[in-house]
């Protein structure tokens, strides 16, 4: 009888201390019956009494650092499942572990340290003559191990994961004409597991298998018939009629099913790791299907690195929401409330932040190039190292802003509140518009205050053409109250 072998990549280097742990932990020995050595160590191994042995490997490029190497012997009777094993791996080593999953040898699920998961594209570049060398060139989800790799839906991910196709399998030499079909619909009544995305490539490719059903339905047999009608009869009750808006087509020269498409659509966001904060955005997803109108409360919660371009959240809450390096394009946050939210690394390019209150968000090394933070409030803002090119700031209020080191490239403004903070490193150059002061300006010697006409003269010798202007008010006039969250 033979034992039981793994193989996983590690994001950090292999720790032997946290692999014995995770190991007797994982398949339930002793830590004592558990032998843990760099990858060729032959002296002090305890061959004779292991039940567990582990060989490992430290990477010294790559976006992977570790290769792990794992045999339980035939005495461990219940060995644990891959995905179990790295689990338990990721949560005792605080990194993320990939194991191999479904049918395509690049793909590897993304164990985290927090117990969640995601899927990842690997690529084995092999330059390294005696060591390998791995890249991670796309996620399912934005993953701060690997900051290089595109986020983007993953075909072979849902591949990998064959829907149940009972009609199909039981019509022998008709099941491959009509296989596509069924899995289509299989897929949308579960929900598009196992990632709830699936690309509208994809399903414009599932719409040509339907056509080629079509071309073929005069001469298919009554057996076949009867399951295609039963298929498109759950086709329609999966889906809506939007005339072939989404997908481009014309109703007056396409089939019916060409003007449907599924209820809740699942190429227009991906998701975040975070199981709660995936659950309650689905939930969000599914009330906009069904006509449901308002925003949304996702309030401290995790959507760290989800794909949330051109979504709708106006007046919605997000306050003390991590959405550090999500991808916020196009996004509409109109009048919506994101106080203490983090947004560190997102990218809310062209996103709408009119009337929203951002007070103590943290922006650092965000970009809102071409945003529009028109009378947005941004009280207390950390945005050091932010983008802010050709953004619209016209109205906000900027009380206590970090703006070292951001840049304001061809930013407007419009009688802002500009109590910020600046230092060298700040671009201002081709900055327009009025303002009220006074910054603070920070040098290596100290800081000191800049008001009128000290203030646009150091902006404008760094390239702005700006006005700073008086208050309207004295200043101590309390002015109209704000109303509350």
């Amino acid at each position: 009888m033979n034992g039981t072998a793994y193989g996983f990549l590690t994001a950090a280097a292999p720790d032997a201390d946290a692999l014995t742990r995770a190991l007797a932990q994982g398949f339930g020995v002793p830590a004592a019956r558990v032998d843990v050595a760099p990858d060729g160590t032959v002296d002090g191994r305890n061959w004779d009494t292991a039940l567990v042995t582990c060989e490992y490997e430290i990477l010294r490029a790559g976006d992977l650092r570790g290769m792990v190497n794992v045999y339980a012997t035939p005495a461990v009777t219940t060995p644990p499942a891959p995905e179990a094993l790295a689990a338990t791996l990721a949560r005792e080593s605080g990194t993320p572990v990939l194991v191999e999953w479904g049918r395509e040898p690049w793909i590897r699920k993304v164990l985290l340290p927090q117990g969640w998961a995601t899927y990842a594209a690997v690529e084995d570049l092999d330059l390294a003559e005696d060591q390998p060398w791995f890249r991670v060139y796309a996620v399912q989800a934005g993953l701060p191990a690997f900051p290089d790799a595109e986020v983007e839906g993953l075909p072979a991910v849902v591949h990998g994961l064959p829907p149940r196709t009972p009609l199909a399998d039981g019509l022998g030499a008709h099941r491959a004409l009509l296989h596509p079909w069924e899995a289509l619909i299989s897929r949308m009544a579960a929900g598009w597991p196992p990632a709830r995305w699936y690309g509208a490539d994809l399903y414009r490719e599932d719409l040509e298998a339907r056509d080629r059903l079509e071309a073929a339905l005069p001469a298919l047999p009554g057996p076949v018939r009867t399951a295609l009608a039963d298929l498109d009869a759950r086709f329609r009750e999966l889906t809506v009629d939007d005339g072939g808006e989404e997908l481009g087509a014309d109703p007056s020269t396409t089939p019916w099913y060409r003007h449907r498409r599924p209820a809740v659509l699942p190429w227009r966001m991906l998701l975040p790791v975070d199981p709660e904060a995936a659950h309650w955005l689905w939930k969000w997803v599914e009330e906009g299907a069904e006509g449901k109108p308002g925003g949304v409360d996702l309030s401290s919660l995790d959507l760290g690195g989800a794909d949330l371009a051109g979504a709708d959240f106006s007046c919605s809450l997000f306050c003390g929401t991590r959405l550090t390096g999500a991808r916020l394009t196009g996004t509409e946050f109109y009048r919506s409330h994101l106080q203490g939210a983090d947004l560190t690394g997102a990218d809310a390019t062209g996103a709408c932040f009119v009337r929203a209150d951002l007070d103590r968000a943290v922006l650092r090394g965000a970009n809102l190039d071409g945003a529009d933070l028109t009378r947005a409030d941004l009280h207390s803002v950390d945005a050091r190292g932010a983008r802010l090119r050709g953004t619209r700031i016209r109205g906000a209020s900027l009380i206590d802003t970090d703006l070292r080191g951001a840049d304001l490239t061809g930013a407007e403004l419009r009688e802002n509140s500009f109590e910020v903070t600046l230092d060298d490193t700040t671009v201002v150059t081709g900055l327009t518009g009025t303002l009220f002061g006074p910054a603070t300006l920070t040098t290596g010697t100290g800081t000191r205050s800049l008001a009128g006409p000290a203030l646009e003269d150091w902006l404008r010798s760094r390239g702005a053409d700006v006005r700073v202007v008086a208050p309207r008010c004295p200043r101590g006039t309390p002015g109209p109250a704000r109303p509350a969250p």
